[in-house]
């Protein structure tokens, strides 16, 4: 996959700065006005139309959930953090790990927070264990503490995947090290994630795996970090589910390359809503008709923020946010899929 040039980089940096700094378009021309209508006419029929079809997906009265074809994606509900549970007949796959407790979580934007709770032992362990969860593998989308920091509850209660990938990225945090001591002592087997790797799970089941596709560097190493994320989707027949890690804007534009192959049904939306990703062009691309975020109640980062909200909401985007929802499990069987949450809100 070839870079993104320069001239088209800074193209949708100078958009971004003119979303959020609120700039208006002002319509002077009266002829320009009207054609604008129509358009809005047409494109109107058609977002009815697309409503309609959500609707009958999210009905649900196709699904049979005694069979044992039925894809369950479960998107924890883990505060300021992440993780989510692939299940497909006996085939597991955890994809990142939440905080550990007492873990300082920080982000390019300003402020941190604290976890106070162990996310491995209090959320994530319990579940695998009611649900007899045995591992086929682990994804750790980048080392932050928010995204692997439950892990070592998951390993100390024996939980143990038969394949470990992670995005390479070189960190010094103490407790990630520790981790790969735990997957190198263990035998499992580690691999570094690389784009248009394949994952077989099942007939007409798989992950790709999507990115990192640069080598990212920032004096804010933390966005260097973000932007480094493993971005995966998972296919399962006409369904699909696209994991963002933390990307931002500059690791979307490179996104943009594999074009309509970032079409997918569920965003896992990138970096906890903030307005740092999600970018208008990336959103195109994907075209969701539900949108997953992950976030802390209250969190000192204000994620979700608010611009990503609107850009959600303007393309009429279902919206599900584990702050609000509690955990939100998706079943499908390929076609038809239901939307299932703790809470509503």
């Amino acid at each position: 996959m070839q870079s993104k040039k320069y001239w088209q980089r800074k193209y949708v940096k100078q958009l971004e700065e003119k979303l959020h700094s609120g700039e208006k378009f002002i319509f002077g021309d009266r002829i320009i006005t009207v054609v604008v209508f129509i358009i809005f006419l047409v494109l109107g029929a058609f977002v009815l139309k697309k409503i309609s079809h959500q609707v009958r997906l999210n009905n649900q009265t196709k699904l049979d959930f005694s069979s044992n074809e039925i894809l369950k994606v479960v998107f924890f509900d883990v505060g300021q953090g992440d993780s989510s549970l692939i299940s497909y007949k006996d085939k597991n796959i955890l994809i990142d790990a939440g905080a550990g407790k007492d873990m300082v979580i920080q982000e390019p934007e300003p402020g941190k927070v604290v976890s106070e709770i162990d996310v491995g032992a209090e959320i994530i362990v319990p579940y695998l264990k009611k649900n007899n969860v045995v591992l086929e593998g682990i994804i750790i989308s980048h080392p932050h503490s928010d995204h692997f920091g439950g892990l070592l509850s998951i390993f100390n209660a024996e939980f143990y995947p038969k394949w470990y990938i992670d995005n390479g990225f070189v960190t010094s945090h103490p407790v990630y090290y520790e981790i790969l001591h735990i997957v190198k002592k263990k035998q499992v087997v580690y691999k570094v994630a690389k784009p248009e790797q394949k994952i077989e799970i099942d007939k007409d089941l798989y992950i790709e795996i999507l990115a990192p596709v640069n080598e990212y560097k920032s004096e804010i190493v933390d966005r260097a970090v973000n932007n480094s994320s493993v971005v995966l989707k998972l296919v399962y027949k006409n369904f699909s589910v696209l994991f963002c890690g933390d990307i931002e804007i500059f690791a979307e534009m490179d996104l943009l390359e594999y074009k309509d192959k970032l079409k997918s049904k569920v965003l896992k939306v990138p970096h906890h809503g903030s307005f740092t990703s999600t970018s208008l062009p990336f959103l195109d691309k994907v075209s969701p008709e539900v949108a997953i975020i992950s976030c802390g109640k209250g969190n000192p980062f204000g994620h979700p923020h608010q611009e990503t909200i609107e850009k959600l909401k303007n393309k009429k985007i279902s919206i599900y946010r584990t702050d609000q929802n509690g955990m939100i499990t998706i079943l499908t069987d390929g076609i038809d899929y239901k939307v299932i949450t703790e809470r509503e809100y």
